[in-house]
């Protein structure tokens, strides 16, 4: 398992080079990318199966069955960049996205009246609000991964607030935190890859990268979905349910006795349109159950969101991931009854993620990616 440089493998000089690493719980997904201004040129692309590595409960077990795959999926990768850049690349820096069932978002805020609202505010009073924030964050469990944080002057949001004026100023912030055994054992991966120790993010905060307007991410999983609020291309609340693809790739599997080996490619041809229409019918039909109570628990996490951004929803929701593109899934969310229980901006609209979307990344592999690439795609905008 060594990513040691050698002759061929040398990053060259003046350029930034960056591993990019997805950990999932079906495979792992690898980048090789090349960060030039604010453009992403990615040259190399891998993924490797993963089975094993997490218990029950989504903690690591087995650290080695998660370094096998990485190994596999980085080989693939760097060898892939032979072609594509004329050369073997091996960064040593690599980025790695942290699943949603090991980290833990919260959003915390501040606001203080200013008795002058005429004075211009000062760098002194705006590092007190900040280290306000930061005492909170010292005193959370876990390790932070992201704070992504926000100022607002009476009420406004602004990119800079020394220097202004108002009546009250407010910071808010969304904290994203792992658990500090699990980054522990991340790290330690990364050391027998013999690779530098990790730039570690959350994959809330990739996919609020990979969605630069406001909207809801519904990210499906193997075991769970992760749901990402995203408001002015910042991420503002996430949180993760137990309840992903393999519910709803069961009850096909049953409902029409298809073996491990035909359920791929009967889901295949229910995405694609391909099944006869009484066969459609009767797939819609046989996911409706699990579709609902996929959607009441989602309904119950953003109903929480929104009370902690104290703010109304965003209207766009996106579906993605492998099973996120059953036509089931947005067929239903679309006839589910969010604007009852949500305080909604909008009437909602319920659409696919489509993977060409994202701005600023040139791809030279030839790969073409798809929902399922999401966090992928993210992290290489956020390297």
């Amino acid at each position: 398992m060594s990513h040691l440089h050698n002759s061929s493998g040398q990053v060259p000089q003046n350029r930034k080079f960056r591993s990019l690493i997805d950990l999932g719980t079906a495979s792992v997904k690898a980048l090789v990318v090349e960060l030039r201004g604010n453009e992403t040129h990615i040259w190399g692309h891998g993924q490797a199966p993963l089975e094993g590595g997490y218990g029950p409960a989504g903690e690591i077990t087995d650290h080695e069955a998660i370094a096998a795959a990485c190994d596999v999926a980085l080989s693939m990768a760097e060898e892939i960049t032979r072609n594509t850049f004329g050369r073997k690349i091996v960064p040593d820096q690599s980025v790695w996205g942290v699943p949603g069932w090991m980290y833990r978002g919260q959003p915390i805020s501040f606001q203080q009246r200013r008795p002058r609202p005429e004075k211009r505010i000062s760098r002194r009073e705006w590092q007190s609000i900040q280290a306000r924030l930061d005492r909170v964050v010292g005193r959370l469990s876990g390790t932070p991964l992201d704070i992504i944080s926000t100022a607002k002057i009476d009420g406004h949001t602004v990119t800079e607030a020394i220097g202004l004026q108002g009546e009250t100023l407010a910071i808010q912030a969304f904290v994203v935190s792992v658990d500090s055994a699990a980054q522990a054992i991340l790290h330690k991966v990364a050391a027998e890859l013999e690779l530098d120790p990790p730039v570690l993010v959350s994959h809330a905060r990739a996919v609020a990268m990979a969605l630069s307007h406001d909207g809801i991410m519904l990210d499906m999983g193997r075991w769970g979905t992760s749901i990402v609020l995203v408001r002015q291309g910042r991420l503002t609340g996430s949180g993760w349910i137990p309840l992903g693809g393999q519910s709803f790739y069961r009850t096909l599997a049953n409902g029409f006795g298809l073996s491990p080996a035909k359920l791929p490619i009967f889901c295949q041809d229910y995405i694609n349109g391909l099944l006869p229409p009484v066969i459609t019918n009767a797939a819609n039909a046989a996911l409706v159950d699990p579709a609902n109570r996929w959607l009441d628990m989602i309904q119950e996490l953003l109903a929480t969101l929104a009370a902690g951004v104290s703010h109304s929803l965003p209207h766009k929701i996106y579906l993605a991931g492998g099973a996120g593109q059953l036509p089931a899934l947005s067929l239903i969310a679309r006839q589910y009854h969010w604007t009852q229980q949500l305080p909604w901006s909008r009437h909602p609209e319920v659409s696919l993620w489509q993977a060409n979307s994202i701005n600023g990344l040139t791809n030279h592999t030839g790969h073409t990616w798809k929902a399922t690439d999401l966090i992928c795609l993210g992290l290489a905008r956020l390297a």
